[in-house]
C-alpha cells in the first residue's frame, strides 16, 4: 500500500504548480476523487491528463490506474485521518488550545508514520543491526538529539555505537567507517548539506546507510540504501523540530524494540547487569 494521500502531502511544497493544485485537491477531496476518471480530475483541477500522470510517477505510481486503486485504499483505511487538516498557531490559543493542539499534532503524526514504515524495510534495518560491528550515527540540531536518544538505547545493552556532537568529527566517522558498519542518518527535511557529505564519505566507503526522513523525494533519500520514512506534520512556519522530532524518536524507539526483540536472552542479561540501583531517599 503506498498511502497515497501521505505521500501527496509530504512532497507537496516540492511540486509544481500544477501538481500541487492537483494534490491540494485530492487531499482536500480523497472519496470524491477516487470517482473521478483522470480527465474529470484534470477538469476540477484547471490542469491536463498529462499533469495527473506526472504526479502519479512522481510520488511512485506507474499511472492513474494504480493511483486511483491506491487512492481507494487510503479512503477505506485511513478516513478522514488522511486528509486532516490542523490549525496554525496565530498569536491568540490560549493553554488549554495549546494542549489539545500539540498534543493532536503529535499523535496525528505518529499515526502517518505508522502507515508510512515499511514492515519490509525495518526487519531489513534490525538485521544490519544485529549484524554490524558497529551502529554510527548521524544528525544534526534536533536530529542530534534523537541520535543521542538512539545511542543511550544501545549503550544498555552493549551494541557498539558511536555518536559525535559536532560535524568534523561525525565527517571523520563516516571517512572511517566500513562495510560491517551500518550508518543511521536523521534528518527532518532532507536536505542537510553537512548530512549529505557524511553520507556520500559512507557511500564510498561501502557503508550501508539508512535514513529517518520525510516521505518526499531528497538528496538524503537518494544516498541512503534504506528509507525508514516519517510524517512531517510541523507548522507552515516551522519553529522548532515539534511532532517531526516525535516521529523520528518513535522510529528509534521501534528499531531497538526489534534489536531487543531479536536478541531477547542477551539484552535481557545485559538490562540486568547494566541496571542502576536508585536509593530511596
Amino acid at each position: 500500500m503506498k498511502n497515497v494521500l501521505l505521500l501527496l502531502r509530504e512532497s507537496m511544497d516540492q511540486m509544481s504548480t500544477a501538481e500541487k493544485a492537483i494534490a491540494q485537491y485530492v487531499c482536500a477531496h480523497p472519496e470524491e476523487c477516487s470517482r473521478m476518471s483522470i480527465r474529470e480530475l484534470a477538469e476540477k483541477t484547471y490542469s491536463s491528463p498529462s499533469s495527473v500522470v506526472r504526479l502519479c510517477r512522481y510520488i511512485g505510481l506507474g499511472g492513474y490506474k494504480d493511483f486511483r486503486q491506491e487512492l481507494l485504499l487510503d479512503v477505506h483505511t485511513l478516513g478522514e485521518s488522511g486528509s486532516h487538516k490542523e490549525t496554525e498557531l496565530d498569536g491568540t490559543a490560549t493553554i488549554p488550545e495549546l494542549i489539545s493542539s500539540i498534543t493532536r499534532r503529535n499523535i496525528q503524526c505518529l499515526e502517518d508514520s505508522r502507515y508510512l514504515l515499511d514492515e519490509a524495510t525495518v526487519a531489513q534495518c534490525v538485521e544490519l543491526l544485529r549484524q554490524a560491528r558497529n551502529v554510527l550515527l548521524f544528525g544534526l540540531g534536533a536530529s542530534l538529539c534523537v541520535a543521542r536518544d538512539a545511542y543511550l538505547k544501545f549503550l544498555r545493552v552493549d551494541k557498539a555505537c558511536i555518536l559525535n556532537d559536532d560535524w568534523h568529527s561525525q565527517l571523520l566517522q563516516a571517512r572511517n567507517a566500513t562495510k560491517d558498519d551500518v550508518a543511521i542518518v536523521f534528518s527532518y527535511s532532507g536536505q542537510t548539506e553537512e548530512v549529505i557529505t557524511c553520507m556520500k564519505a559512507l557511500k564510498e566507503n561501502g557503508t550501508p546507510i539508512v535514513a529517518v526522513t520525510r516521505a518526499a523525494p531528497s538528496p538524503i533519500a537518494k544516498l541512503a540504501n534504506y528509507l525508514l520514512h516519517t510524517a512531517t506534520n510541523e507548522f507552515t512556519f516551522r519553529i522548532g523540530a515539534l511532532s517531526s522530532r516525535i516521529a523520528q524518536l518513535n522510529v528509534v524507539d521501534i528499531l531497538y524494540a526489534g534489536f531487543v526483540n531479536a536478541e531477547y536472552e542477551y539484552c535481557m542479561k545485559r538490562f540486568v547487569h547494566t541496571h542502576i540501583l536508585k536509593k530511596p531517599e
